[in-house]
């Protein structure tokens, strides 16, 4: 399993370096054929509105193909070699082909943006190629289909989550469980899309870095959740101001398990939505994992989840639930 493991995050860490290498290579090699300061940033027309140095748009392309590799790598390599519990769906493979989808958009993109200035003197007459952004959205679509076909598969759950025993409750009887789970991985993850959306708004446009920019903040300021387990059912309430909120009423509670869970399973930390269900993955390890009347289920990685789902299942009987 550890096989799959790395040959799932060379498979994802590596196109980034591949995608980014010819930009990296033009920009290195075409010294007489490239203005400095270049046009970096272009507007809606394609024409261009922004310059940058030919040593920091270098720079910045580095930094983008290395941070890309590494976060792929990273949550691919951190991915478990199950799949999700109650769900067919292959996130592992899923992250593959995304890795190789963002690589072939953004390798493409780039490198528009470096030939619209070959051969120029005056980069204010740079203008992008209109075939950048077609041809980078038709590689990512075939890229992304071509990783998600190469990765390896990973095997079923292989083995049934674990039962709980559900806590007794008296009808009167008021009771509350709650947790508090972070991960020192999301600052981070949330800093390098920070990074990467404004090299990106600077090299292309505004609209290139704004997703990876909003995403960043997003990220950090979801870097924790609250878990609480009640009368009312589980509450999940994310980020640093307790929303968004995701909750299980516990009249819809159909059964209630624990997994070791990982973020690779589910594509990545944060909330995931996957065929089958819904998940609020944190960090690796132990997890609640609630299945509803409808069978979808939600998963939530916490600590010490046997307690929180022992009383979640009292409660579910206790309101006259199959638990």
């Amino acid at each position: 399993m550890a096989t799959i493991r790395t040959r799932r995050a060379l498979l994802a860490g590596i196109p980034p370096l591949i995608a980014l290498a010819p930009v990296i290579t033009l920009l290195a090699t075409a010294v007489g054929g490239l203005p400095d300061p270049m046009a970096s940033h272009f507007g809606w027309s394609g024409s261009a509105d922004g310059y940058a140095g030919r040593s920091a748009i270098i720079v910045m392309a580095a930094v983008l193909a290395v941070g890309l590799a590494l976060l792929f790598g990273l949550v691919a390599h951190q991915g478990g070699t199950r799949n999700v519990p109650g769900s067919r769906w292959d996130t592992a493979r899923w992250l593959v082909g995304v890795s190789w989808a963002t690589a072939g958009l953004v390798g493409v993109v780039l490198f528009g943006s470096v030939v619209a200035n070959l051969g120029l003197t005056d980069p204010a007459e740079a203008v992008l190629p209109w075939w950048t952004f077609p041809l980078g959205l038709l590689t990512a679509v075939v890229a992304g289909a071509v990783g998600g076909l190469v990765a390896p598969r990973t095997p079923g759950s292989g083995e049934e989550a674990q039962a709980v025993t559900p806590m007794t409750i008296g009808p009167t009887e008021q009771i509350s469980w709650s947790r508090t789970v972070g991960s020192p991985w999301f600052p981070l993850v949330g800093a390098a899309l920070v990074v990467a959306g404004g090299a990106l708004g600077i090299a292309v446009n505004p609209v290139a870095g704004i997703g990876a920019l909003v995403a960043g903040v997003a990220v950090t300021l979801l870097a924790r959740a609250r878990v609480t387990v009640d009368r009312r059912g589980l509450t999940v309430a994310l980020g640093l101001i307790g929303w968004p909120r995701l909750r299980v009423p516990a009249d819809d509670v159909a059964s209630v398990t624990v997994a070791d869970i990982s973020p690779a399973q589910f594509g990545g930390w944060g909330y995931r939505v996957v065929p089958g269900g819904r998940g609020v993955i944190i960090r690796s390890g132990p997890a609640l994992v609630v299945t509803r009347r409808s069978g979808r289920q939600v998963t939530v990685t916490v600590d010490d989840p046997e307690t929180a789902a022992g009383v979640l299942a009292g409660v579910a009987n206790a309101k006259g639930g199959p638990c």
